[in-house]
């Protein structure tokens, strides 16, 4: 993510004297993170929303358009907690050299630890996006999907659970076990025309209701048909009721039109 230590300094700064807060965001810290993540969603896309036309194209302007809303509210919910990191135990001020080093460690959690893993999800999301979107137009043809986990010792039981299920591409399980099923999840799905392969109705039941009670309701989504990459039930939206009416003018942040 391109934000300088100058950046940051500014930054921790205008939060410290009270120029920038969760009402007053700054906009070069969005657009860095935007930036970042936008990146992401394009390699995984394989274009930017003017490389497509038709369903592509308005597949690709909704996952834009979620990844904008999503710094948006990362950026709010970062600000916020730098903003209270002014204060101590005892809701006196700190120093600024304390200040500074308590929210110089949160600043580098919200954009060095939780972003690497926000870009591979914004990349794998991306991608089975634009699978899925293929997956329907082919459905005539290739009307079923299996879903293959990697298996070693970093499988995850909501992928174990998923391995080899054959179902319809209109099945419901598609809505909440499509892959990515979970933070840097390895898994996909791969179409067949062949009817044998189906699994039955008791083990596709089986393996969703497995599935679903371990997977985090982040993932219970499917990105191509919902058109988002960051699931509404991501803890970056979920905010006060005062503050729901902000959120949903993206904190006051601008979308731009392209880019």
């Amino acid at each position: 993510m391109q934000y300088s230590d100058d950046d940051i300094r500014g930054l921790l700064t205008g939060i410290y004297e009270g120029s920038i807060d969760e009402y007053n965001l700054p906009e070069d810290l969005y657009f860095a993170i935007s930036d970042y993540l936008k990146k992401g969603l394009y390699e995984g896309f394989g274009g930017t929303i003017e490389d497509f036309t038709g369903s592509k194209y308005e597949l690709i302007t909704n996952l834009r358009e979620n990844v904008y809303m999503f710094s948006g509210a990362k950026t709010f919910q970062q600000v916020k907690e730098l903003s209270n990191a002014i204060y101590d135990d005892e809701d006196k001020i700190k120093p600024f050299n304390k200040f500074f080093k308590d929210a110089k460690d949160i600043y580098e959690n919200y954009n060095k630890n939780y972003a690497r893993t926000e870009y591979d999800t914004a990349i794998n999301s991306a991608q089975q996006a634009s699978y899925w979107n293929k997956i329907e137009e082919e459905a005539d043809v290739l009307p079923y999907l299996t879903f293959s986990a990697v298996l070693d010792d970093n499988t995850t039981d909501e992928c174990e659970h998923m391995d080899g299920i054959t179902a319809p591409v209109d099945d419901q399980i598609w809505d909440t076990c499509y892959p990515p099923n979970h933070w840097n999840c390895r898994s996909t799905v791969s179409q067949t025309d062949d009817k044998g392969k189906v699994s039955s109705k008791s083990d596709i039941s089986h393996a969703k209701k497995e599935t679903e009670s371990e997977m985090q309701d982040v993932f219970k989504m499917n990105s191509g048909k919902d058109g988002y990459i960051f699931s509404p039930d991501h803890p970056y939206f979920q905010v006060d009721k005062a503050d729901k009416e902000f959120a949903k003018d993206n904190f006051g942040l601008p979308i731009p039109e392209n880019d």
